[in-house]
């Protein structure tokens, strides 16, 4: 089983601001799914990949200026996960603590 399964709180900071959407990644039967869920609402996760440690998921979240398409690509260990995500405004870090 993936370490990155569970739901977390993120630390992002974005052209809108510092950001801590909850991510819910879940696994049913083999198959992998989640959502990010913050200030301006939920989104699906997809092409969700889990492998040990890592992950990576794209999403299309909400904002002020439309929907936009966010790529993330991280490691989760023990209650903890880093990584990265890359917007429209380039490549920020994320981190994260088991929820």
């Amino acid at each position: 089983m993936s370490k990155a399964i569970g739901t977390w709180k993120l630390t992002m900071n974005t052209p809108f601001g510092v950001q801590t959407p909850t991510l819910s990644i879940n696994e049913s039967g083999g198959a992998y799914s989640g959502e990010l869920d913050g200030a301006t609402g939920a989104s699906e996760l997809e092409d969700l990949e889990l492998n040990g440690d890592a992950f990576s998921f794209t999403t299309k979240v909400s904002t002020p200026m439309g929907k936009f398409r966010i790529s993330f690509r991280g490691q989760a260990e023990g209650d903890t996960m880093s990584g990265t995500f890359k917007s429209m405004a380039g490549i920020s870090e994320f981190s994260g603590e088991r929820a």
